[in-house]
């Protein structure tokens, strides 16, 4: 049952750190931001060691995402936004490979289904792409090959439909998941290569990334 606590205490830092984020608190920022993933892999490590899907590869992709979060949280040097797009790219591509490993050769439901689960991250690109595109500059490839595989880790996720319903709540999870997640890092780069201000956009971006990791990682515990 000691997943639960860690699932509490990842819940009551998630709402004081977007609080925080709400507020502008610098300090409470920085003292919050870093225990998220840690916490929630905590969470998943417990929670699917009772139910026997332990996987190491959500931890490792968890933790890596706990360093792109510090990376991102620094200010004053393009290093540390391209270190934290390093960072969460590696965790993308750990979730690949968990993922991939939980489908089969069973193709009809990627076929039928395929095409329409793909179309929310399709809307997503095409709403928000051309909001930044034109401010990338010298991130442009980076850029490029971390689009790359946040969409390779949602195309794996869609690819578990071969051996989970698509009514099935660990595929549904981890889908939604990867969908916010994807939504979150678009806001990112409309926040850190636009000229437009949307307002409260911080809020939008650490809401919908905290949600999804936590999808993601509750779709692989139950899976």
């Amino acid at each position: 049952m000691i997943e639960y606590v860690f699932l509490i205490l990842f819940i009551c830092v998630s709402v004081l750190h977007v609080i925080s984020v709400a507020k502008e608190n610098q300090k409470l920022i920085y003292y919050t931001k870093p225990f998220l993933m840690p916490l929630l892999a905590l969470y998943y490590a417990f929670g699917s060691i009772a139910l026997n899907s332990f996987n190491w590869l959500i931890v490792v992709a968890l933790l890596f995402g706990c360093g792109g979060d510090t990376f991102l949280m620094l200010k004053g040097k393009e290093s540390y936004f391209l270190m934290g797009m390093v960072s969460f790219l590696l965790g993308h591509v750990f979730y690949i490979i968990a993922f991939l490993m939980q489908t089969t050769n069973n193709i009809f439901w990627v076929v039928v289904t395929g095409p329409i689960l793909l179309i929310p991250v399709i809307i997503i690109l095409i709403t928000t792409f051309p909001k930044y595109k034109n401010g990338l500059g010298d991130m442009k490839i980076p850029v490029f090959v971390y689009m790359g595989a946040i969409l390779f880790m949602h195309i794996s996720a869609i690819l578990r439909v071969t051996s989970y319903s698509i009514v099935n709540v660990p595929f549904i999870s981890v889908y939604l998941g990867s969908i916010l997640f994807i939504f979150s890092d678009s806001l990112i780069a409309i926040n850190e290569f636009s000229d437009r201000k949307v307002p409260n956009i911080r809020v939008y971006i650490m809401s919908t990334y905290i949600i999804g990791q936590f999808l993601i990682a509750l779709g692989m515990v139950i899976a």
